[in-house]
């Protein structure tokens, strides 16, 4: 499934703990980057952004 970072054998998911790499050859054990949880301002900004274009058409 991958390649292990240390000696370059072949990697396979731990059948355990979802998210770990293991190494067939030297056995060295990894997680691999989780996404980010937080979704960043820009969802709200997007909001704010398009709530006063529309304040701004009411005051025409």
């Amino acid at each position: 499934m991958g390649q292990c970072p240390q000696c370059g054998g072949s990697a396979e998911p731990d059948p355990e703990h979802s998210g770990v790499l293991w190494c067939l050859s030297c056995w060295l054990v990894w997680t691999l980057p989780r996404d980010r949880t937080c979704p960043g301002h820009r969802p709200t900004l997007i909001t704010a952004l398009r709530r006063l274009d529309e304040d701004r058409d009411l005051r025409r």
